[in-house]
């Protein structure tokens, strides 16, 4: 029981660092999808 805290502070790393790159992925698709819409917009146009 006294590597508990050392547990807790590991599992709460971890999720911090799955929270970080969840969100990161969010932003990169967001911006992808923002993309796709501007050349399908474009390729539009073009027809």
């Amino acid at each position: 029981m006294k590597n508990l805290g050392s547990v807790f502070a590991a599992y709460l790393l971890g999720w911090g660092i799955f929270f970080v790159y969840f969100v990161s992925v969010g932003r990169r698709m967001a911006s992808l999808r923002d993309d796709v819409e501007r050349l399908k917009k474009l390729v539009g146009r073009d027809k």
